[in-house]
């Protein structure tokens, strides 16, 4: 298997999706869920991403009624360093879940 990283466009573009999707707090909230979605357009198969665990039973809610699956694969910690002046704290360490999402079932 080969892997590629480059710029992809048009539904059912690529086999599998794998991200980090920017968290969606504060001004950008639920920008995750709007990567999540273009995730789904351009994959044929699943979609692997992390997500506060936190939105855990709401993405699965979204999914489902979307019809599709969601898996957690793994319970993680990130740390999330101080980079702009909102951030009070040197690292914050935030609660993820790996995911993966599909239509067919896990």
């Amino acid at each position: 298997k080969q892997w590629y990283q480059r710029r992809v466009r048009g539904p059912r573009c690529c086999d599998t999706v794998i991200m980090n999707p920017p968290f969606g707090t504060k001004n950008n909230e639920g920008i995750d869920m709007v990567f999540l979605d273009r995730a789904l357009e351009m994959s044929r198969g699943a979609v692997y991403s992390f997500h506060k665990t936190s939105t855990r039973e709401f993405i699965q809610r979204r999914m489902k009624s979307h019809g599709y699956h969601v898996t957690v694969l793994a319970e993680m910690k990130f740390a999330i360093p101080q980079m702009y002046k909102i951030h009070r704290q040197r690292e914050v360490m935030v609660a993820v879940d790996f995911i993966r999402v599909s239509a067919d079932p896990p």
